[in-house]
């Protein structure tokens, strides 16, 4: 059985008689990419721009709370679209321009509506793709990029964790769920919505407030078929709760979290040796040899905790936040389950075998994890842009409150941030927002060094070392070849991109 740690329990009780959860989605006008993305392709979560947001509120039984809520956002005049990215929602730069709003106030909006004291944000996927969209967003904008997330009692969650998290414990009954041709578990928002008859969903996939429905749809089915599960998975947003059952010293715990892979059955048995002191926790894999650690050299070490070893060989060992909704319970939701557990590749006897060596052993292991765990590599990617170092240290408190009196302020006071902070990072954000709320106010030396910044994002090598606008033409002229593209759309990025750089007096080639 599930340990007994749901959202109605102890404080939480009171909580609960007024906690409604905001059911969000983004569509984006994507972004090109960029020499640091190591040729990864898009999405790239923290540079994409939002055309839209959608929302719905409902009480813990699903029920509506309110209308629904749809924002749209005019397109950046700095960052160039994705073709890709608008095929896929079918809106273009030019649909937005009526009755979307400026990016600023689009995320002003969407943080009012998230910090609604008691607000339980999710959606599909939300944790691994539209809670940087909603960071950086306001990172960019010069915005508190994490208040909405744990202040009035705000949490956040994900329904694909929590059917995850179902599918890896064997609790199926109830849903459809599609598979591939090799048998594992296809988590597409559509293609379980057309499992389960959710047919309506077709007509208008990658339409916000669709996904939206969808996703509400999708709750419904899963806390109908299983309530304890979804009791559970919802709790996982409190940190709290996620401390009572990792935080047992020396006892193994189960997890369904991002990166295990459906050839493992999207779950395992792990155990934590180390912990930052906060939110961080140090996780032994069981589905790996904890002996390893001990085996290795520690340079070896070093460099497969790190990921940058020769052979592309990991430690089984893993960091966990426990205030990033992870996916945990007591083992018995696994070992209960023969099918389950042999999915995740582990036995019983597996996991005693390795846990006694733990045990003996967690002295030995917590030291040498702890040498390497804090000497990261040094990042060699110095270009990263400002916008996408939110991650890289915090903002110090002066800094935070001045940040939000500058912008509020007008020009004059964001032209004071702008000398007076110490932080590079910050200094670059404040011109920007300077610059795209205030344009009127700008000086020559200003216009000048905003002008260079918006041909910077056109000229600027992308992922294939082209410039980016060049790789972007040359992408819109593929599908066109393809003939598998929305011309409309593909006309709608193309003019805008050339509009772009025009505006900048840069002229791109009619032929890329």
């Amino acid at each position: 059985m599930f340990l007994g740690a749901t959202a109605t329990n102890g404080k939480d009780k009171n909580m609960s008689e007024t906690e409604t959860i905001l059911w969000f989605d983004f569509e984006t006008f994507g972004s090109l990419s960029r020499p640091w993305d190591r040729g990864r392709s898009g999405p790239y979560r923290r540079r994409d721009r939002p055309s839209q947001f959608g929302a719905i509120r409902t009480n813990l039984d699903l029920q509506p709370v309110g209308d629904p809520i749809e924002i749209r956002c005019t397109p950046p005049i700095d960052e160039p679209p994705s073709i890709g990215a608008c095929l896929v929602t079918g809106i273009g730069p030019q649909d937005t321009l009526d009755d979307g709003v400026p990016e600023h106030v689009f995320f002003e909006q969407v943080l009012e509506e998230m910090s609604t004291p008691g607000s339980i944000c999710t959606g599909w996927n939300s944790l691994g793709y539209d809670d940087d969209i909603i960071r950086f967003g306001a990172w960019r904008n010069l915005l508190p990029t994490y208040d909405r997330e744990w202040k009035n009692g705000n949490r956040r969650f994900d329904l694909m964790a929590a059917f995850r998290m179902a599918w890896s414990t064997g609790r199926r009954d109830g849903i459809e769920w599609p598979t591939y041709e090799d048998g594992s578990l296809s988590l597409r928002l559509g293609e379980l919505a057309s499992a389960n008859g959710i047919t309506e969903h077709a007509a208008s996939a990658h339409d916000a407030l669709g996904d939206v429905r969808a996703t509400i749809e999708m709750a419904r089915r899963l806390r109908e078929a299983n309530g304890r599960l979804w009791d559970h998975a919802i709790s996982m947003g409190n940190k709290n709760e996620v401390k009572k059952i990792v935080d047992r010293p020396g006892e193994p715990f189960f997890m369904s979290v991002p990166g295990l892979g459906a050839a493992r059955g999207h779950g395992t048995v792990g155990v934590v040796v180390a912990s930052d002191g906060r939110n961080e926790r140090v996780v032994i894999d069981l589905h790996g040899d904890p002996a390893e650690i001990l085996a290795l050299e520690p340079r070896q070490v070093h460099a497969r905790f790190h990921g940058i070893s020769e052979d592309g060989e990991r430690l089984p060992v893993r960091r966990l936040r426990v205030n990033s909704v992870p996916m945990v319970a007591i083992p018995e939701v696994l070992t209960r389950n023969p099918e389950a557990l042999a999915a995740t590749g582990l036995d019983e006897s597996t996991i005693n075998e390795r846990m006694e060596f733990v045990r003996a052993n967690r002295a030995e292991i917590t030291e040498r994890l702890r040498l390497v765990m804090d000497d990261r590599p040094a990042d060699d990617d110095d270009q990263v842009d400002a916008e996408e170092q939110l991650y890289g240290r915090f903002v110090g408190d002066g800094d935070g409150f001045a940040m939000a009196g500058a912008r509020a302020g007008g020009p004059e006071e964001l032209r004071r941030f702008i000398r007076t902070t110490r932080d590079d990072r910050l200094e670059e954000l404040a011109f920007r927002f300077l610059a795209r709320v205030h344009p009127e106010a700008l000086d020559d030396e200003e216009q000048a060094r905003w002008s260079l910044h918006r041909r910077d994002r056109l000229t600027a090598p992308g992922g294939d070392g082209s410039p980016r606008a060049i790789e972007s033409l040359r992408a819109i002229e593929a599908a066109r070849a393809e003939g598998t593209g929305d011309g409309r759309i593909l006309d709608d990025v193309e003019n805008w991109t050339r509009g772009m750089a025009e505006s900048v007096g840069l002229e791109l080639p009619s032929s890329p």
